[in-house]
């Protein structure tokens, strides 16, 4: 079940929070590769090198990207709307502060609120044609 403060949290800190998850999980993988031999961190020997295996370089790979999204998700907390780094994939608004920002920018929208003369004439046009029927 979901509480009412997930709904008020914003995706932004969502993606965070599986990021750590994901962080977590590879850094064990990476630390559990080089442990088992898979991934030399220093020069091999002889038949050291015997099972290293390029594909389980994908896991410290998968870690630093993860890292890398992490901190840039976190570094832009500060900063206002669209000026973050991954603001325009991941949104760093509460669903409420997103509403009230729909809201006025549908009004700034609205014909109502433009003084343009072409509103005006769109209007007159309309009032027009509804005598007319």
């Amino acid at each position: 079940m979901s509480s009412e403060g997930d709904f008020l949290d914003s995706p932004a800190n969502r993606v965070q929070r599986i990021l750590i998850g994901v962080i977590l999980s590879f850094s064990l993988m990476t630390a559990l590769a080089i442990s088992e031999g898979l991934i030399q961190i220093f020069g091999c020997e002889g038949s050291d090198c015997i099972e290293e295996n390029n594909l389980a370089l994908i896991f410290p790979m998968i870690l630093f990207i993860s890292i890398t999204l992490y901190l840039l998700l976190h570094f832009s907390k500060g900063k206002e709307h669209e000026k973050g780094f991954l603001d325009k994939w991941i949104s760093r608004e509460t669903e409420e502060e997103m509403r009230v920002r729909l809201k006025q920018e549908q009004l700034e929208a609205s014909g109502d609120n433009m003084g343009s003369g072409w509103s005006e004439m769109e209007k007159k046009h309309l009032e027009t044609k509804l005598e007319e029927e």
